[in-house]
């Protein structure tokens, strides 16, 4: 073959050097900063390593070892402007991980930005080589700005022979531990030209979203080498939530969208969910699902694709088949939907929808290079986008590629008439999440058995789009334990050591615990087309879907998944509080399951990494604390993780403005010697009002009770005289029964009863009978979603002169002792400088705990302590006051509780 023929080039050629190639949340880089960084970049790569190639001969080769951001794309491209191979690292690998592929690829040198370094540096250390170690984030180091000007430029081409590698990308492929595979220029032009020339799709009009991880195939052709080097430029989100993605699709003007099958399903969900709400738009819905009419749809749901930005042109799904509900639905809503099938042996494409031609469950048809062929139902593959081959393995390259130059696929797949492809099923146990990953079992098996004190063998398979390892536990630790009991044990020693060591998508989500002989062939080979059967004969783990939780559930503490049966006090479990209540609700909805807050987000619950985005996105936008969604399952329980969020926020409290603290208002003052806490205004929404009979019986209730107490309990009232005559006050109970507002007031005159505010959550109203009573007898609903609302419900009362009783622990004791004392009660007394009357009930939980519905004959007391007012000194922080305060009046009640 010539040398003109062997010579390729892939160049980056721009019309308008000033047009935006870059677009991140805060600026936006053009075409001409863009090719000016690369070469800066560039000149770092020179200036740090010998210009001559190592002994071998071979190209230099950079590993870049990093999370997205603009710094990425400017180190890729240098390393192929100095006529070298880029290796993409996941920014998530472990230090075991890293130091394989620095040992397998004999790389020269790595990029690696602030949060990889530490890991870089760990694995060189491993693998005792010598390799420079270069920060990503050089970028306003380097660059000249007047070169930027005075140098404009449109073209830069990177070349090189087309049979020599330009990438390598670690997989695990068809067969074996990770491969390197090698790509040439050609390789990946070939997939340029087939989805930009041939099929017209990315071009200098569309911009695309860099959203995915670009360590991969896909997500680096489709959103960083394609739009960049066609001129259409990309914009990077920061996160991969719902709000900065849909940001970074209005502020980019976004075209192409690319992502996996799980994104697609969480966004349709999310709209669905919406749609669904009413019965005009279901309606409208269940219409264009009936016309598939692209025209119709797009007329109906534009406000869909204006909040999306309203120039998306393709929805591009790839790394895993896309639920033919979600693609359906999505073609439904006037979104088109290009769905690929690949390899990152063919850098990736091997087939692709064509736009107008999508049929949800179909590849599509070949790239127009590519030649395919089904041998044995298996689908082979051959053109110019073929790799190399794998990196130093001859051997394994031949195993996938057959002499006639056809990769083998490892999938079942059908081609119909017009040439479409369909992937029926897979020929290797390799396990293919949604989100595109590939999971080798045996690796995970292999790490699961070193717990040979417990674990005597262990065979990994997937269910319901999660890794599941069937565990048979060694005879002798088994003995004596419960199914129950071996499966928590090996959560807390084998599974969740091992999560900690593993990227996201290698992890564990359940178990089963499996007491016999794993299914094997005469020749000892696992046959893992019975795994299955056993996940599914199998007790172990939480209930999945969405049944309705039995009464042993609810006692257990289990959370009701729709809302449809009664939550226990505290939210959602006994004792929660109103954030840990939240928090279970919300991945109960969300999950469709019970939830214990003793419950582990991973092994338990089976959060994967969408999952825990949204979980992260749901706490900082209700409770203002941001947790690492990568963090998540650090935490050795559900409560555990509320529980930190609960500190988080309280510091966050003693830390922000004053009325930011504690009551998350909005409409905050604060005075100079920062002793005024929050500042109250008028009540957006009326008083509850206790009017004429209602008013009567209210006071006749109390004194009702009273009788009933004394007769059945011999009720014990002391310490009214401490109970100030007139004027706002606060009484502060401890919380004992659920009797216990009515055994507070007991002691109060009919107009003291009249007067008395109670303030109750919403869970113990949520049956509109009983809003109608609270709206009538003076209760104050606290309102997780409007908290700043009830906060000025409960100052207006005060203003009033009216008396507030709170609970300062929030729920009833589970054993006796007295619980934590939140300080809302404090910061109101502070505020509007009113008293607190403690008041120690005793005798009440014994008379009636928790699960009694009446109360037993046991002698109650009710005391009134002397009231209490705290003033700030000048210059006192107000929540360390507000502190001091609570936790004055919780050890007056807690001295007249050991009382004799």
């Amino acid at each position: 073959m010539s040398q003109e023929t062997r010579n390729f080039a892939l160049t980056m050629t721009i019309k308008d050097y000033h047009k935006a190639a870059i677009i991140t949340p805060d600026h936006e880089v053009s075409y001409t900063e863009l090719m000016q960084y690369i070469r800066d970049y560039a000149d770092v790569l020179k200036q740090s390593l010998p210009a001559a190639p190592g002994a071998s001969g071979e190209k230099k080769k950079f590993l870049i070892f990093s999370e997205n951001r603009e710094e990425w794309v400017y180190a890729f491209f240098s390393i192929w402007l100095c006529d070298a191979v880029a290796i993409t690292v996941d920014a998530t690998a472990t230090v075991s991980d890293v130091a394989y592929i620095m040992r397998d690829s004999k790389a020269d040198a790595i990029w690696v930005s602030p949060g990889t370094e530490a890991v870089a540096r760990q694995a060189l250390s491993e693998t005792g080589q010598q390799m420079k170690v270069m920060d990503i984030s050089l970028k306003d180091n380097v660059s000249n700005s007047s070169s930027l000007t005075a140098h404009p430029s449109s073209e830069m081409t990177f070349e090189g022979p087309a049979d020599e590698m330009a990438l390598i990308i670690y997989t695990s492929g068809t067969t074996g531990s990770p491969k390197g595979v090698m790509l040439s220029y050609e390789n990946m032009e070939a997939n340029i030209r087939g989805v930009a020339d041939e099929v017209p799709i990315f071009n200098e009009h569309r911009r695309t979203l860099m959203l995915l991880p670009v360590h991969h195939v896909l997500p680096l052709m489709g959103s960083v080498v394609a739009p960049i080097t066609r001129g259409g430029g990309i914009a990077i989100s920061p996160t991969m939530t719902g709000p900065d993605i849909m940001k970074t699709l209005c502020k980019g003007q976004v075209a192409i969208f690319i992502g996996v099958p799980r994104l697609w399903q969480t966004l349709y969900t999310g709209i669905k969910k919406k749609i669904d709400e009413k019965w005009i738009t279901r309606a409208l819905f269940n219409l264009c699902a009936r016309v598939q009419s692209r025209a119709l749809s797009r007329f109906i749901f534009k406000s869909v694709r204006d909040k999306m930005g309203g120039h998306l042109d393709y929805c591009v799904s790839g790394g895993a088949a896309l639920d033919r509900e979600i693609g359906n639905g999505l073609k439904t809503l006037g979104l088109d939907v290009l769905e690929g099938y690949g390899m990152t042996e063919t850098a990736p494409i091997i087939a692709f929808t064509r736009p107008g031609d999508y049929i949800p469950g179909c590849s599509g048809k070949p790239l127009p290079s590519v030649e395919v062929k089904l041998v044995d139902g298996e689908l082979c593959a051959k053109g110019k986008n073929l790799m190399l081959g794998y990196y130093n393995r001859p051997e394994e390259t031949a195993q996938v590629i057959d002499k006639d130059g056809f990769l083998h696929t490892g999938d079942l797949a059908t081609i119909d008439s017009e040439g479409r492809v369909t992937i029926t099923g897979r020929t290797k146990e390799i396990i293919v999440l949604s989100n595109g990953k590939n999971v080798q079992p045996n690796e995970i098996e292999f790490q699961l058995e070193k717990y040979d004190a417990c674990v005597k063998e262990a065979a990994v398979t997937e269910d319901n789009d999660q890794l599941v390892a069937i565990i048979v536990p060694q005879e002798q630790w088994a003995q004596g334990k419960s199914t129950a009991d071996m499966e928590q044990l090996l959560k807390e020693s084998v599974i969740r050591p091992y999560n900690r060591t593993v990227e996201n998508y290698k992890k564990v989500m359940r178990i089963v615990v499996f007491q016999g002989e794993l299914p094997r062939t005469k020749l000892d080979k696992l046959q893992r087309f019975k795994l299955k059967d056993i996940v599914k004969q199998s007790p172990s783990g939480l209930p999945q879907g969405g049944g309705v939780p039995n009464e042993g559930m609810l006692k257990e503490g289990l959370i009701a998944n729709d809302g449809s049966h009664p939550l226990p006090q505290g939210g959602g479990q006994e004792g929660a509080s109103p954030i840990a209540a939240a928090i279970t609700a919300y991945i109960s909805a969300e999950k469709k399951c019970p939830v214990r807050l003793t419950d582990h987000i991973e092994t338990d619950l089976a959060l994967d990494s969408l999952d825990k985005v949204s979980l992260q996105s749901y706490i900082e936008d209700n409770f203002g604390v941001s947790i690492n969604a990568d963090d998540m399952a650090d935490f050795s329980s559900i409560g555990e993780m509320c529980e930190h969020v609960e500190n988080a926020e309280l510091a966050m409290q003693n830390a922000k403005s004053p009325a930011q603290a504690d009551l998350q208002s909005t409409d905050n003052s604060q005075s100079e010697n920062n002793s005024s806490l929050f500042t109250l205004h008028s009540s957006l929404s009326p008083l509850p009002t206790t009017h004429g009979i209602h008013a009567f019986m209210h006071s006749l209730y109390a004194r009702l009770f009273r009788y009933y107490f004394r007769s059945n309990n011999r009720l014990t009232i002391r310490g009214m005289e401490n109970i100030p005559a007139s004027g706002p006050v606060i009484i502060a109970p401890n919380h004992q029964s659920y009797f216990d507002g009515a055994l507070v007031v007991c002691g109060l005159s009919w107009r003291g009863v009249r007067d008395c505010y109670f303030y109750a959550t919403e869970e113990h109203v949520k049956s509109s009978s009983r809003r109608w009573m609270a709206s009538r007898h003076n209760v104050i609903i606290m309102e997780r979603r409007n908290l700043k609302a009830s906060i000025e419900q409960m100052g207006e009362v005060l203003r009033a002169g009216k008396r507030l009783v709170i609970f300062p622990e929030g729920s009833r004791t589970h054993d006796g002792s007295l619980g934590e004392f939140k300080k809302t009660f404090a910061i109101l007394s502070i505020e509007q400088n009113v008293p607190i009357v403690p008041v120690c009930i005793k005798g009440a939980y014994e008379a009636m705990p928790r699960g009694r519905v009446l109360p037993t004959p046991h002698h109650i007391t009710v005391e009134y302590l002397p009231a209490i007012t705290a003033t700030p000194q000048k210059g006192q922080d107000a929540g360390k006051a507000a502190e001091a305060l609570a936790a004055d009046v919780q050890h007056r009640i807690l001295a007249c509780l050991n009382k004799n």
